[in-house]
């Protein structure tokens, strides 16, 4: 498995710097999807520590195969739980049991978007956190961030100003912004 320098200082320490200006901390449970090969899941895991929990959505199974891998170099056995991918609805994971959701760069994907925010909705416990990254450049369409919002907003969390960060897209550092609701 080969890992340009900056995607591996980007894992062993930048990006828990970003996962922690978001709000995320020791013992909090996550949920990331599309976590592609773990570029944010093994940050997550670092930051939430023992006590918390990362769950990965990854529906393509070659990346799930890098995730598995760098999952045994980089994190401790039990860190990453991988989720099926199929199940938008996150019938395996209890209501109101998640202190933060991730959606990064996935968005376009999603065929039942409504759908898929209330399950997420249901799982997020009272005062968690979704945070959303539709990526300047998005494969392989743009994300409505409007129609997004207005979806989100209808089930009660406000979103909060979009931040810049300096973050991984695919293989590459960029300047782009996070979405949070609370």
């Amino acid at each position: 498995m080969t890992m340009s320098e900056h995607e591996k200082q980007w894992i062993t320490d930048h990006g828990a710097e970003m996962i922690k200006s978001l709000g995320i901390k020791e013992g909090h449970s996550v949920i990331e999807f599309g976590c592609g090969i773990g570029r944010y899941a093994i940050p997550l895991s670092q930051v939430v520590g023992k006590k918390g929990q990362v769950l990965a959505v990854e529906r393509e199974p070659e990346e799930v195969n890098v995730l598995r891998e760098r999952i045994t170099l980089f994190c401790e056995r039990g860190a990453i739980e991988i989720l099926n991918s199929e199940d938008i609805r996150l019938q395996s994971v209890d209501d109101e049991s998640v202190d933060h959701v991730l959606i990064f760069d996935v968005l376009q994907y999603i065929e039942d978007v409504e759908l898929f925010f209330e399950s997420v909705h249901r799982v997020l416990k009272p005062g968690g956190s979704l945070h959303v990254y539709p990526a300047k450049v998005p494969h392989p369409g743009a994300v409505d961030m409007e129609h997004v919002t207005s979806t989100i907003n209808k089930l009660g969390l406000q979103s909060e100003e979009g931040r810049p960060f300096r973050m991984m897209h695919n293989k590459d550092m960029v300047d782009d912004v996070v979405y949070t609701f609370n």
